[in-house]
Parts: C-alpha cells; sequence; structure tokens
C-alpha cells in the first residue's frame, strides 16, 4: 500500500515516520519549503505534554517558564506559577528530529515539491527546481499541509473554518523569563521569553490584526529582529476529517486549541491515531475522540472568553488572585482543561455566575 504525506512539518514527519514502519507500506513525504523548520509561524510554547511524543532532548529546547501572568484590561495581573513548566522549543531543531525518523523508517523525503491536485488515486505533483509536473499514484492520500490546506479545500474537507490571524515579532528585550497572555477582543496577546535577552511578542486574532499588533509591541520596546505571520485554524467540531482513502492531520484538520493557538499536541496525537486507523482498519475519526473532546473543550472556553466585558476580565482577574484558586492552575496541567474547570469551580463556586451570563454565547 503506498501512502503520500503532503507537508513535512512535525505533524506530516511525524505521520510518516509511524507509518513507514508498517510492513507493507510504502511512503512518500512531499515538502514545497527547501528547508525543514522554516519559515517559523509560532511561539514554539508547548507543555511538558509534547514528551509523551518525543524524548525529552536538550537541543529541542530553547527555554523553560514557572511563571505566567495574565493581564486585565486595567492593567491589573494574576501571576500563576507552573508545578512543571512550559517549554519554549527550538522549532528547527524539533522539526529536523521528526523529519530525520521519517527518513530513518523508510519514508521517502522530498523538498521543494507543490502539491497541485488529486484525482482517482494519482496526485499532481510539481517539483519546483524544473518545474515538471509528476503523477504519483496513491492508495492514501494524507494532508499535513497546514490550516489552509490545499488536499481540504480540494475534497471539501474544509468548509466552513475560521481563522485567528496571527502576527509575531522577535523582540531583543531584556526580560524576567514570565510568560504574558492577554485576553483581546476576539483573541488574545503574548509575550514568550526565548532567552533573558529574546522576546516572541505577538497576538492571534479574527480582525485588525495589524492594529491589535502594533498595540502589543508598544507593551514591549525593542530592537524587532524579524516578523512572522500566520493563519490559525479555529477547531470546528463538526467538520469532517476524512473522505474515502483522504485523511487530514494537525493544522490541516484544524486540530488547534482556541484558547491558545497551540496545535502540537494534538497534531502529533492526531498521527498517531491515523496510523492506528490505517495500520489496523479502524474507524479515523473514532480514534480522535480524546483529542477532539479536549479541543471542543477550549473552544467551549474561547467562546466564553470572547463574550467578556473588559469589566469582566478585570473582575476575573481580580477574583481568581486567590492561593486557593492560583493553587489549582498551578497543580493542573492546562491541557487538561476539563479537570482545570471543574477543579476551579469547587474552589469558587462564583465562577458559575460567568457561565450562566453567558450560555447562549458559550453553547451557540
Amino acid at each position: 500500500m503506498k501512502s503520500i504525506i503532503i507537508g513535512a512539518g512535525p505533524v506530516g514527519s511525524y505521520a510518516a515516520s509511524l507509518l513507514a514502519k508498517n510492513k507493507g507500506m510504502e511512503v512518500s513525504l512531499f515538502e514545497e519549503h527547501t528547508a525543514i523548520g522554516t519559515p517559523a509561524h509560532c511561539t514554539g510554547i508547548v507543555t511538558p505534554e509534547i514528551f509523551n511524543f518525543i524524548p525529552e532532548k536538550s537541543k529541542f529546547i530553547l527555554n523553560k517558564i514557572y511563571n505566567v501572568r495574565i493581564f486585565a484590561p486595567n492593567g491589573s495581573a494574576l501571576k500563576l506559577g507552573f508545578k512543571q513548566p512550559d517549554i519554549i522549543l527550538d522549532r528547527v531543531a524539533f522539526d529536523e528530529y521528526l523529519f530525520n525518523l521519517a527518513c530513518k523508517a523508510g519514508a521517502c523525503p522530498s523538498l521543494k515539491h507543490r502539491f497541485l491536485s488529486q484525482n482517482k488515486g494519482a496526485a499532481k505533483i510539481k517539483d519546483l527546481s524544473s518545474g515538471k509536473i509528476k503523477t504519483v499514484k496513491f492508495d492514501k492520500l494524507i494532508g499535513a499541509d497546514g490550516p489552509n490546506s490545499i488536499i481540504g479545500r480540494s475534497t471539501a474537507l474544509i468548509n466552513q473554518r475560521e481563522f485567528f490571524i496571527g502576527v509575531q515579532a522577535v523582540v531583543k528585550k531584556k526580560n524576567d523569563n514570565i510568560l504574558d497572555f492577554y485576553p483581546l477582543p476576539d483573541g488574545f496577546g503574548w509575550s514568550v521569553p526565548v532567552d533573558s535577552q529574546t522576546l516572541r511578542v505577538g497576538v492571534a486574532v479574527r480582525k485588525n490584526s495589524n492594529v491589535a499588533f502594533d498595540s502589543m509591541l508598544k507593551r514591549y520596546s525593542g530592537r524587532v529582529l524579524e516578523k512572522q505571520g500566520g493563519l490559525i485554524p479555529i477547531y470546528h467540531p463538526g467538520a469532517s476529517y476524512s473522505k474515502g482513502n483522504i485523511f487530514l492531520v494537525g493544522d490541516a484538520a484544524g486540530f488547534v486549541k482556541a484558547t491558545t493557538g497551540g496545535g502540537l499536541v494534538p497534531g502529533l496525537g492526531s498521527s498517531e491515531a491515523l496510523e492506528e486507523a490505517l495500520s489496523k482498519e479502524k474507524n479515523y475519526r473514532a480514534l480522535l475522540r480524546p483529542i477532539r473532546q479536549k479541543l471542543w473543550l477550549n473552544l467551549r472556553v474561547r467562546r466564553l472568553m470572547d463574550s467578556f466585558s473588559e469589566e469582566e476580565w478585570n473582575e476575573l482577574v481580580a477574583g481568581l488572585n486567590s492561593e486557593g484558586t492560583k493553587s489549582v492552575f498551578e497543580s493542573i496541567n492546562r491541557d487538561d482543561i476539563g479537570r482545570l474547570a471543574f477543579s476551579l469551580l469547587s474552589k469558587k463556586p462564583s465562577l458559575v455566575k460567568y457561565g450562566l451570563r453567558h450560555a447562549k454565547e458559550i453553547f451557540s
């Protein structure tokens, strides 16, 4: 059986490494860029859950962050500590590691190759070096080609997708190694320390991204080393992730946490689900259920966050600034959002009022 994977980012490469280990599975991996890990589009921040998929290696890790500040619109902040630190990845080293895993497993990598179209088990792929168009036959076609997936759009698997517009700058600025998070109208902003002298400052919003970004950048005046940008898909619970012999994984499937824009952990999880589905002839969507449940909860929290007024954000940040609620944040992995929400309500039942006040927005 021959599988073609389009997109050699971390999720595509990880899927290739898993599938190529199966006897009788021939895997070809195509990537349109000239180098792995570039261009960079994300903050590189992940929870320690990432090490459920890969070994913890120092070469991946640029920084570890043990504290976060959540800022209210009035400038007040809730400072929290992490029992386990958030990890700032060196995305080039991380992506190259997964790409090399795919190569070692026997996947056939081809850089500078762009997917054009597919029909009846054959894909048209353009060699960007020579300009020639190849016809590559497949039994399974896997889209790991990002949030605006060509495979997803050409097969109508993407038809109701919404996006955040992400804009980020790498800023040379001395810092205190604390992650800053800002709730914004229709999105969020951040400052992520890469090291003691460098920050990644950015926003992810549905509209007016340049205005929001300029405002965020003014908070962290420093020398801008580079700017980055891209689309961040907003998870849609009713979306489809496969059609016949075509499958989507990672950002291409919209597997991104709506609260933070994080997609590496659910994306790598979707690759594992796909490998099990194909190797054991199981239902892909059913295997995705644990990932989808977490993403659904994140989406509900996002809708609640988006419905808050500035006054409610000020009130919430002040109300959470107690030892009891802070201990909940500090002891529970933020990827486990269901347990986190339940524990917060147990410590501070008055938080229920926000859910009741915004029930229509949360469940619409």
